[in-house]
This record gives C-alpha cells, structure tokens and sequence, in this order.
C-alpha cells in the first residue's frame, strides 16, 4: 500500500501490527538451522541455488518491467537503467523488485552464522548483531545506505530463532510475549522498516521494535501451531508452499500495473488501483505458479 501512498489510511495502519512478518523468516529460518556446523562449499552452493539464482532471474526480470515502465511513460531508458544500478548499491535490490533484498540477506545470514558459529559465543554474537543494527539506523540509515541494517537485524532474528525455536512454545513466554506486544502496540507502538532498518513513524521507539517484533513472532508461532489444521483444512498452507514466487513477482507486476493505470486513466484514484492490483495478483501469480512450478522454470524459485 505504500505505493499507492496509502500509508496513512485506517486500512494501513490497521496492518501495523503485522510488521513482524519480515523478522519472522529470519527467526524461522532460524529454527530450522541444523545442531551442527555444515561444510562451507556444500552449504554455500545449496544457498546460491536456493536464493542467488532466483535473486539474479528476478533482478532481470525487474530490469525488463523498469524498462517497459520508461517507454509506458516516454521516460529516458538509460536514466532509468543508470537509477536502478545506483539503488542495486546502496539497496541491495533494483527499484522495479526490491523485496529481492530479502534473498541476499537471509542467504548472507545462513552462510555467515554457519561459518560463524564454532568461534565466537552466540549471545555475544547476537548482541554485537543488535548493536550494529542500532548505530546503522543512528548515523547509516537516513543516507539511503540499507544493507548494514538489514544484514544486522537479520542476524539477531536467525540467532533468536535458533535459541528459541523451543523456548517459544512455553506457556510463561507465550503469555509475556502477548502482553509485551499489546502494551508496546497500544502506548508506544514502534514499526521499523527492515529492509532500510528506520522508523516509519516517528513517534516509535527504535529499541522497542526488537521485543516487539519478538513477541509478535512467538505469539504467531503458537498460533500457528495450535490452529494448523485450519490452515490445511483452507489450503491456506498452499500458499506457504508457493510463497517464494509470490514474492518475488507481487512487487513488478504491482509497478507495471501502477503505470498502465495512471497512463489511461483520466482521474487517477489510489483506491481503485488498489481493486486492480489486486484482481491483477488473484489473476497473475496463481498462473506465475504453474509456470515456476514446471520442471524447465523450476531452477529459477531455487527449486
């Protein structure tokens, strides 16, 4: 919604408390990390596979729609071209599909902690993890340059979720995590944008989206695990099972729709082209998924 510039709408703070989702792969993934240290080539290359490639793939793929986007708009091709290499830089993902920023960071995360892990205490580790992330979003953050934050905060959320991937389910920690997010949502609430690491709005507190987000994980997580079957019983979980193509296509689809509509339409209206881009989503990503899914386009999700 904040393309369309929606963010001040009842709709979109209403989501506010959903602004865990992010930290949330890092702890999952997190969860799932193996006891032991794994071999660095065979690890590293499982990683490429799983999230460089499709980073690369789609990276094009966001180069080709900012292009079609510049002639939509008789917008120069090479300026448009020159803009996206410059935010690849200090964004770590091109414009045209900046959630890609996610698959650089968890990848750096697994590889990192994985050769990490044997040499330094991994409280100590997470806590040097949370104090970069602090001085980035101090002094690093509101020049633009993102990928210190996010490499840092996801750091802290991998580490957490390997500690806690049992922790969590204790009743004591469940019910603290449950008051933790509802007082911080209702007296203070804090949204921090991961992927630039700052505030969204500035009455937060930056330090109190880490116990924030974190309760709001371990209060999903339980969630999820008591109320599963209604997920299967929906197919929502099939969703999950698709998901790494839904992200990595919502975001150009949703900027070369934005730029038809605002092309042919006399009085551009934000929620209309919301109903649009999202028949457009209901439409597309299913029909991506078959596509992705086949055994030619399966290398490119990592597959």
């Amino acid at each position: 919604m904040s393309l369309l510039h929606l963010n001040e709408s009842l709709l979109y703070r209403s989501m506010n408390i959903l602004f865990f989702f992010m930290p949330w792969f890092f702890f999952k993934s997190g969860m799932f990390c193996s006891e032991q240290r794994k071999d660095v080539k065979p690890f590293l290359m499982s990683n490429a596979r799983k999230f460089l490639l499709p980073y690369v793939f789609f990276s094009i793929v966001g180069i080709v729609i900012a292009a079609s986007v510049a002639l939509i708009n008789e917008g120069s091709l090479p300026s448009t071209l020159l803009g996206e290499c410059k935010t690849l830089v200090l964004k770590q993902a091109i414009h045209f599909n900046a959630p890609l920023w996610f698959l650089l960071s968890l990848c750096f995360v697994r590889v990192f902690f994985n050769c990490i892990r044997n040499a330094i205490n991994h409280y100590l580790l997470l806590g040097l993890s949370l104090l970069f992330a602090f001085l980035h979003y101090l002094f690093l953050a509101k020049h633009g340059l993102y990928w210190p934050g996010n490499l840092c905060s996801g750091l802290a959320f991998y580490i957490l979720g390997t500690k806690l991937k049992n922790l969590q389910y204790n009743k004591k920690i469940v019910i603290s995590s449950l008051i933790v997010l509802v007082t911080i949502g209702i007296f203070r609430p804090t949204i921090v944008t991961m992927y630039g690491n700052f505030l969204l709005y500035e009455n937060g507190i930056y330090l109190l989206w880490y116990p924030f987000c974190l309760a709001g994980i371990i209060v999903f997580n339980n969630l999820i695990k008591h109320m599963g079957f209604i997920l299967e019983h929906f197919h929502f979980n099939d969703i999950g099972h698709h998901s790494m193509i839904y992200y990595v296509l919502h975001w150009p689809i949703a900027l070369l729709i934005i730029a038809i509509y605002q092309k042919i339409s006399a009085a551009p209206n934000n929620w209309e082209l919301l109903v649009y881009l999202c028949l457009s989503w209901l439409g597309l990503l299913p029909l991506m998924t078959y596509v992705f899914n086949t055994k030619a386009m399966a290398r490119f999700i990592g597959k």
